[in-house]
């Protein structure tokens, strides 16, 4: 068989209408492509079945967070029903050598559903992704998965997918576990770290209408970019940490993080500006600014030529009033920032996350001087948070000027973080549980004063409400955390007067403000104080 006859099948299981291409999809697409085999997707983003519940991103809209649009009229997605079925007859007409799955934890219900209704289809299936690397132990030791891959997947593809033609002996690769029929499993260190610079995605399987994403209040062809891989910080809530502990623990490098050459990048985006036109950039690095500085100007410099709106994701203690003002000169058109909660103690011994409050919110001046929309991000739930502790991070938020939305998530215990393992340790948690996305209930089942599921659900929908209206309407917004009649007919109210006043059509709309300042009857939020038991039950041993 020559190359080109080889058949890959790369599937994307993915949380419904979560829209703009994968880079690692990308990125293998166009490795396997210079190999010179024959490569298709499936991609599952456009099916919506029954057991998906209530999507992520309706809930970003009902609870305020984001501005309405439709999925259908303003994205142009032809949202499908028939997965499973339009799955399996993919693959029997495609009739593939090889398929590579990417899985992350979200999507990987759907991952064994679509596993078991080809379990008749033979050929070598590989599951790689987020979730493997976290948790490979729990992933291959699932029904119907033999072979899974860890850690990063460019090497290891390559080097599979030239095993699998030449029908050698796959089973010890570098980065790839496999599971014998005995049960055994062969675990295979992980592969070295790539030059990312030597990596450019290809998004070309992509349906056009998968680029199409809002963002602020329009809608652009989006194309997303990958600039640093990595995250120099360590915040437990999140898995990016895992990937700098992996590489330690198994001598592979003394750091995961790696940044592109301003040249690479400006070569990938002359590129993916010729192949697709984007309107805007979506820079997926998890922190653009924790880079020198002298790279950010270079960047700028650079970013001139082309000019085209992008939005990225960072710290507000990186915000300096020199790199927003450049930043902005070249397009820079929102920015995300994360502060996750407002009691000082509990940020930095629990979430691992340093500045101060005062810090934060001297940062936030200097970033709503700079013009840049931003939105900015909050997370409730956490393992031992009361109300006390969320109430904290709503007057913290107060006391932040210039934001254009408050993007609210419930804590969600993925694999490969350290709050998970705090959880676990705290009996909160089934270690067997699998979560859905970062708006779906809490899972834990934490004891009081701790917040239980159903209350964090009332504060997830009317913490906007509370940072926006004045202190004497509190009452009545507390109202509408139940939902009950009463807490849907405050909520409706409220959320009506805020998207008329607040979010408007479009991030540049001019806000109307209602001053909370001076109110007498200002509710006071005692500062949470922690004794050293609770937050040794709320915290481990950090590298």
């Amino acid at each position: 068989m020559e190359k080109k006859d080889f058949k890959i099948l790369l599937v994307y299981p993915n949380i419904p209408l979560m829209t703009v291409p994968p880079l690692s999809m990308g990125i293998f697409t166009s490795i396997l492509k210079k190999e010179g085999y024959q490569v298709e997707l499936f991609d599952t983003t456009p099916y919506i079945n029954e057991d998906d519940g209530r999507l992520s991103q309706k809930n970003r809209r009902v609870y305020l967070q984001y501005r309405e649009y439709s999925d259908e009229d303003d994205l142009g997605i032809v949202i499908k029903e028939n997965l499973l079925e339009d799955f399996r007859k993919k693959v029997f007409d495609y009739k593939p050598d090889l398929m590579i799955w990417s899985v992350v934890e979200d999507a990987f219900k759907k991952t064994l559903y679509m596993n078991e209704t080809i379990k008749d289809y033979e050929c070598v299936k590989v599951f790689g992704g987020v979730l493997p690397t976290a948790d490979p132990e729990y992933v291959i030791n699932h029904k119907n998965i033999n072979y899974i891959a860890v850690g990063e997947g460019e090497i290891t593809l390559k080097e599979l997918a030239e095993t699998v033609y030449k029908k050698k002996d796959y089973k010890k690769l570098k980065g790839t576990w496999f599971k014998n029929e005995d049960g055994t499993i062969i675990k295979n260190p992980r592969n070295q770290l790539i030059n990312i610079n030597d990596q450019a995605p290809d998004y070309s399987l992509f349906d056009s209408k998968r680029f199409n994403r809002p963002m602020g209040g329009r809608i652009f062809k989006m194309v997303p970019l990958e600039t640093y891989r990595g995250c120099p910080y360590k915040c437990t809530f999140c898995n990016s940490p895992m990937h700098n502990t992996h590489v330690k623990e198994e001598a592979i490098s003394h750091s995961f993080l790696r940044r592109k050459q301003i040249s690479k990048v400006r070569e990938e985006l002359l590129s993916l500006r010729d192949k697709y036109n984007p309107s805007f950039i979506y820079f997926i690095d998890d922190s653009f600014l924790a880079r020198p500085i002298k790279e950010i100007f270079e960047f700028c410099e650079m970013y001139k030529e082309f000019k085209i709106p992008f939005w990225f994701n960072t710290r507000p203690e990186n915000c300096k009033e020199e790199v927003l003002k450049m930043l902005k000169e070249v397009g820079a058109y929102r920015i995300s920032f994360g502060i996750e909660c407002g009691n000082e103690e509990f940020r930095t011994k629990v979430l691992q996350r340093k500045p101060t409050n005062k810090q934060v919110v001297e940062a936030f001046g200097t970033i709503a001087k700079g013009g840049i929309a931003f939105s900015v991000n909050l997370i409730i739930g956490f393992p031992g948070e009361t109300r006390n502790l969320v109430m904290e991070t709503v007057e913290l938020v107060k006391q932040i000027s210039g934001f254009d939305a408050l993007t609210v998530s419930i804590f969600t215990p993925y694999r490969g973080t350290v709050l998970r393992q705090i959880a676990l340790k705290n009996g909160w948690l089934d270690p067997n549980h699998l979560t859905v996305h970062t708006t779906s209930s809490s899972v834990l089942k934490m004891p009081k004063p701790y917040l239980q599921s159903i209350e964090i659900d009332g504060l997830m929908r009317t913490i906007p409400l509370y940072v926006y209206f004045p202190y004497d309407h509190w009452e009545n917004i507390q109202k509408a955390e139940k939902f009950d009649e009463e807490g849907e007919k405050m909520f409706k109210k409220y959320s009506n007067i805020y998207k008329e006043n607040f979010l408007k059509t479009n991030q540049d709309d001019k806000k109307i403000f209602l001053d909370h300042r001076g109110v007498s009857d200002r509710p006071l939020i005692s500062k949470t104080q922690f004794s050293s038991h609770e937050i040794d039950s709320l915290t481990m041993n950090h590298s």
